[in-house]
C-alpha cells in the first residue's frame, strides 16, 4: 500500500505533466527486473528551445498528453523523469512493435509545432529501447 499512498498523496507524481515521477519509475523498474516477463523500456529525450520556465512548463505537458496518446494506457505506463527526459514501460509486445510504437512517438513530436505566445517551438527527440525482466528461474541466483 506504500506505493499507492505516495500515488495519491502526489509524492511521486510530476507537477506540470501529471505523470508517475523519476521516484515512482525507480520502484517500478526495481520491481519489473526480477520479472519473468519481459518489459520493453522506451526511454524518451526531448530536444527543443524555450525561451522560458512558463514555455518550457507549456511543452513538457503537451509532450506528455501525445506520449499518453500514444500508449495503451493503463496497461504501458509512462512517467516523467528528469529535464526533458520521459520513459514508457510497455508489456505484451515485440521488438517489431516497441520499435513502431517508438517512430509514432517520434513522428508524432517532429510534427508537433507549437506556439507559446509569439514563440514557434519545434520538439526533436531520441528515443532508446530497451528490456528489462525476463529472468528465468536459473538466472535468479547468479552473481
Amino acid at each position: 500500500m506504500p506505493y499507492v499512498y505516495h500515488l495519491l498523496t502526489g509524492d511521486w507524481i510530476d507537477e506540470i505533466t501529471r505523470l508517475p515521477n523519476k521516484k515512482f519509475a525507480e520502484k517500478v523498474f526495481e520491481e519489473l527486473k526480477n520479472s519473468p516477463e519481459t518489459f520493453f523500456v522506451l526511454n524518451v529525450k526531448l530536444d527543443f528551445q524555450a525561451a522560458d520556465q512558463n514555455a518550457l512548463n507549456f511543452v513538457l505537458s503537451r509532450v506528455s498528453s501525445v506520449i499518453k496518446h500514444s500508449v495503451r494506457i493503463p496497461k504501458d505506463f509512462v512517467f516523467k523523469l528528469d529535464g526533458n527526459n520521459f520513459s514508457i514501460v510497455i508489456h505484451g509486445i515485440s521488438e517489431v512493435e516497441a520499435h513502431k510504437i517508438a517512430n509514432r512517438i517520434k513522428d508524432s513530436l517532429h510534427y508537433l509545432l507549437l506556439t507559446y505566445g509569439s514563440e514557434k517551438i519545434q520538439i526533436d527527440c531520441e528515443i532508446d529501447i530497451s528490456t528489462i525482466g525476463g529472468v528465468r528461474d536459473g538466472d535468479r541466483n547468479k552473481v
